[in-house]
């Protein structure tokens, strides 16, 4: 995979920030060389075999390496794998997330599974059985201690003077898993989300790789291993597509099996109230699981989970808190058949339009289910007056997703609008069943009666379902009888446009967007075209033009006006390139946050002396008692800060991951 300088510094100093300058060496030289064996590790690292195997084991413990064998080669060949390396940056923010939607216990484990790398079910189980056991001989060594004599009776006296009674445990300190059973039912529970994932021997084989195996692996099944004809290369495109699939489901392994074993989330149910009825310990029961088998973070469903709570904030930037609630219920449910983000090329590719799978659809009543009954769903909407609303057009169904489109022109979707106003004209209307609060809580009445409606809970969602439906961004289509469904891919090109828009403003002001926007509708135009349409004066408009251009944003085209190119005789067009400049920003992102790294580190070089303080082990946990005045504000600067460093990181890898993955 090509990756840019600043990409590759940015993964480089990640991984020289968790694991040390160790691996970050051999790393930075995979990703300046490409493929290499140790041998050419050794050479372009100057370590010797001993280093070299201990950095390389610890990247691949952490799967920040490919690693593949030659037919006939003696050696391996390691190449650097980006996409873990880059997701290292994003640790805190999928603990966020596991820890809102399944719990701390849930949060725990993930961590656990982060900082250890690959792990086997019986390692984390033994893990945890060790934890146990240790927490167990504390609480015996603090009730020995509150009952000396062991029977029974505390003793209230030391020395003939009374003993003060003990502070009761905190339960910050109490263990979130206090039993192999709840490990065994949060280790379903990120199964079945499929959040954990099980490793198998193609796991470590790089895209390209692996492809270019079951290429050759197929094209053996073709007569001289060749591939003639349009009937057979459709064929071979499909057998591709197939085992890249089946590939692929291998990574589900753990998830089968659980359903195999009839594990599911309604058979634990049924299973937990059994084994409590019949007396049985909840430790007794298995995983159903082999003990020998590796499981790894599945940071493709992550970044499906929390592109979800992204889609949840913007919902709530343009309706409201209790609309965007709603939002999260439904994103949630469709998720559970999402693996990942955006589509593969080749893994996603169907040769006939029947064999497509049917869009992921969610109904109202799965809706109605899942939400939480405490969610007032009268919040947020708002009473007209009957003759305003069109039935026809509320309720109107879109079973096709949207067509692409390459540019947003205002006023032809305006016409558009204002078309459709005319042909909604005598169309049957109805009053709305709105319900009785406004978008900040406030009472809005009806403009017939004065008095506010009641209606049931289920109208009041499908009044925030037709909301979202009905949004310009296009957060929700309504495909058929009571079913809703995203259309991820134009939701997203519309909320990266929003983003360039805005990375935009920030940089060059309104003027530049007003601009970029008239050069996406119009094309590519010359000075005199663009200060006709955008009504500017020529030297403000040539000045913020070469503002831009110098930024990335536009672009010029060289026009000869006669067969002999002359620049005194030629004019220049002016362009917007939607890619060019989203590649422009995300280069400018991972610079900026090489730069809080940067920072970061010299900070730390700077107050070494306060940092090497508080790591021993007399004075970690007391510095307030320990440190002096002047450590400890040296101290609370460093962390303040620290938290503004990294708290910058993420803010950029907000940006990041809409603009290039999610």
């Amino acid at each position: 995979m090509l990756v840019t300088a600043p990409f590759a510094e940015f993964c480089t100093l990640t991984i020289d920030e968790i694991y040390g300058e160790l691996p970050s060496r051999i790393y930075a030289s995979l990703l300046m060389r490409g493929r290499s064996t140790i041998q050419q590790l050794a050479g372009d690292t100057g370590m010797n075999a001993r280093q070299l195997r201990h950095g390389l084991a610890l990247l691949l413990q952490h799967n920040l390496l490919h690693y593949h064998l030659d037919a006939g080669s003696p050696h391996y060949f390691y190449e650097a794998n980006v996409e873990h390396a880059y997701n290292l940056a994003r640790t805190g923010k999928i603990l966020q997330m596991v820890e809102e939607t399944h719990g701390a216990a849930a949060k725990d484990v993930m961590q656990t599974i982060i900082l250890t790398g690959l792990t086997r079910v019986g390692d984390l189980v033994d893990a945890y059985q060790n934890r146990i056991d240790r927490m167990n001989r504390i609480k015996e060594k603090l009730k020995a201690e509150e009952d000396p004599f062991g029977n029974g009776v505390e003793s209230h006296e030391v020395n003939g003077e009374p003993k003060p009674k003990p502070t009761p445990q905190s339960s910050k300190s109490d263990p979130l898993i206090s039993s192999i059973a709840d490990l065994n039912k949060i280790i379903y529970k990120l199964v079945e989300a499929e959040l954990l994932i099980g490793v198998h021997k193609t796991s470590f084989e790089s895209p390209e790789d692996l492809l270019a195996t079951i290429e050759s692996d197929i094209q053996k099944t073709y007569p001289g291993g060749e591939v003639k004809g349009n009937k057979a290369k459709a064929e071979y495109k499909d057998k591709v597509a197939e085992a890249l699939r089946k590939n692929r489901s291998e990574s589900r392994s753990l998830k089968r099996k659980l359903e195999q074993n009839g594990l599911s989330a309604k058979r634990r149910k049924l299973f937990d109230g059994a084994a409590s009825a019949n007396g049985t310990p909840d430790g007794e029961m298995d995983l159903g699981i082999d003990p020998q088998q590796v499981m790894c973070i599945n940071y493709e469903k992550c970044l499906v989970e929390l592109r979800n709570r992204r889609l949840m904030h913007y919902a709530e930037e343009a309706f409201g808190q209790t609309t965007s609630w709603v939002y999260a219920s439904l994103l949630n449910l469709l998720s559970k058949d999402i693996s990942r983000c955006r589509d593969d090329s080749i893994t996603d590719h169907y040769e006939k339009d029947e064999e497509k799978p049917a869009p992921v659809v969610v109904t109202t009543s799965q809706l109605l289910d899942v939400l939480k009954t405490s969610l007032d769903l009268s919040v947020g909407l708002g009473q007209v007056d009957a003759d305003k609303i069109s039935v026809t057009a509320a309720e109107k169904i879109a079973e096709l997703p949207p067509r692409k489109k390459f540019f947003i022109d205002v006023q032809a979707e305006a016409d558009a609008n204002a078309s459709s106003d005319d042909d909604d004209e005598g169309e049957d209307v109805k009053p709305a069943t709105n319900g009785v609060k406004g978008v900040n809580g406030t009472h809005v009445t009806n403009g017939v009666n004065g008095t506010a409606k009641r209606v049931d809970r289920r109208t009041q969602l499908r009044q925030h379902l037709l909301l979202l439906s009905e949004s310009t961004q296009g957060f929700l289509r309504h495909c058929g009888a009571e079913e809703w469904t995203v259309d991820f891919e134009p939701l997203m090109a519309a909320l990266r446009q929003a983003e360039i828009d805005a990375t935009i403003e920030n940089t060059v002001g309104r003027e530049g967007v007003r601009l970029v926007r008239m050069l996406r509708a119009k094309g590519k135009l010359d000075e005199k075209a663009i200060m006709s349409v955008a009504l500017m004066r020529k030297a403000d408009m040539s000045k913020k033009l070469a503002e831009m251009h110098k930024y990335g944003f536009v672009q010029t085209q060289e026009v000869p006006r006669e067969a002999k190119a002359d620049v005194k005789k030629s004019f220049f067009l002016w362009y917007f390139d939607g890619t060019m400049a989203l590649e422009r920003i995300l280069d400018v992102s991972y610079k900026t946050m090489i730069h809080s790294l940067q920072v970061l580190d010299t900070l730390r070089e700077k107050d070494q002396h306060v940092l090497s303080l508080i790591k021993r082990s007399d004075v970690k946990g007391q510095e307030d008692d320990k440190l002096r005045k002047i450590h400890k504000e040296k101290l609370t600067q460093f962390l303040k800060l620290e938290r503004m460093l990294l708290g910058q990181i993420q803010r950029v890898d907000d940006l990041v991951a809409v603009l290039r993955d999610y």
